[in-house]
């Protein structure tokens, strides 16, 4: 079937996390199935600014755009600290920076509507977007709202939220509840590449050692990379780890890793996989075939979790704003799928004895109301309100 061609210019935009990144290829995605998304309709902004301590223009946006067949920008935004430092003084000077850059770049594409998925980048560009009149749309993906969220939640013409608990931060807005925006590849179950090949191979031996992912998501948690290490080898006596570990420069874990898995045993070595980045074209094969899930919470891989009910062991970073991650987790705890280690907790010990007593206990899961909690037609509800 032929696609149509855009009769609105339009402009995606999030970025910072992937999270973000996520909700954002989601909705493209969607607007790919049934629109030819040409340069001169189409654009997608991100911004350039990677992992403190870490040089600009290795964004994580930029890495995973960097072979799609649609238009895509990049601002220099910078974001706000909690902390001052030397810094500080040059993220505000990008702030500015950011914001020439998106004007330049919505005075010449000119759109007529902006859909938003969050991100320190998006500020800029929907601030900009508005005065040249472009109506903005927002979608939040977490149970509480962000500053970022909540500067553009008041520009917005309409904000689509993931759960019912982050009504109240938008108060003034028209507001409707989609669930959060799920990636088509999280139910491909076919497996191809690389990757496939070392899970199919775990999977042959998966009744006695049972395959658990570990992520600190996107862009990596040095603190989860180096817990594992410390007792990855009595991990490896009952389970085989499948461990995202991102590509920070600063700590070199996947280069410390490496080092550490020479120094095990054969058989040991065959139960553990660690791997800098999962593809999208990979993830839903990964999902699809493990026992059970450690990570960090943010607010798409809670959600993922819950639309394939994933047995989950959750460790919400504190210090984000409102403690949002434990807030994401906690939904899925009352459902019965989910525990939860606090980070200040978390040492190699706790970790090895929360995974073998999840293991050894019953869950006690509501299925009928994960579906209904974990709405996986959100891309559908937010194009056809926007008219698209």
């Amino acid at each position: 079937m032929d696609k149509q061609r855009l009769d609105k210019r339009i402009i995606v935009t999030g970025g910072g996390s992937g999270g973000h990144i996520s909700a954002a290829l989601s909705i493209i995605s969607s607007l790919q199935e049934k629109y030819d998304l040409d340069k001169e309709h189409f654009l997608y902004v991100g911004g350039d600014l990677g992992m403190e301590g870490e040089k600009t223009g290795n964004s994580m946006e930029q890495r995973l755009m960097k072979d799609k067949d649609f238009k895509c920008r990049y601002i220099r935004p910078g974001k706000l600290q909690r902390s001052f430092s030397f810094n500080t003084i040059k993220l505000l000077f990008r702030t500015i920076l950011g914001f020439w850059d998106s004007y330049k770049i919505v005075k010449e594409f000119k759109p007529d509507i902006v859909i938003s998925t969050g991100g320190f980048v998006t500020v800029h560009v929907c601030l900009m977007a508005k005065l040249f009149k472009a109506k903005i749309y927002l979608h939040e993906q977490t149970a509480t709202v962000g500053l970022t969220n909540n500067i553009v939640g008041k520009i917005s013409e309409k904000v689509f939220i993931s759960f019912e608990s982050s009504r109240k931060y938008f108060k003034k807005t028209d507001v409707a509840l989609t669930g959060n925006l799920v990636r088509p590849e999280i139910f491909n179950t076919k497996g191809q590449g690389k990757l496939a090949e070392c899970i199919k191979q775990m999977k042959e031996q998966q009744d006695r050692y049972p395959i658990i992912y570990i992520s600190g998501g996107g862009l990596g948690s040095h603190l989860l990379n180096e817990t594992v290490r410390e007792c990855l080898s009595l991990l490896l006596q009952k389970y085989q780890i499948i461990l995202q570990m991102g590509e920070n420069k600063v700590f070199n874990d996947y280069k410390m890793i490496l080092n550490t898995k020479q120094s095990l045993e054969k058989d040991l070595q065959d139960r553990f996989l660690p791997v800098t980045y999962v593809q999208s074209k990979d993830l839903g094969y990964l999902l699809n075939n493990i026992d059970l899930f450690i990570g960090r919470a943010g607010a798409n891989t809670v959600y993922e979790m819950g639309v394939l009910q994933i047995p989950s062991i959750f460790i919400p970073i504190p210090w984000v704003t409102h403690n949002e991650q434990q807030k994401n987790a906690e939904v899925l705890v009352k459902l019965g799928l989910a525990e939860i280690i606090q980070e200040g907790e978390l040492t190699s010990g706790c970790l090895l004895l929360r995974i073998d007593r999840f293991f050894c206990k019953k869950l006690d899961i509501d299925k009928e109301e994960l579906k209904e909690v974990f709405k996986t037609d959100g891309n559908k509800i937010i194009l056809k309100e926007i008219n698209l």
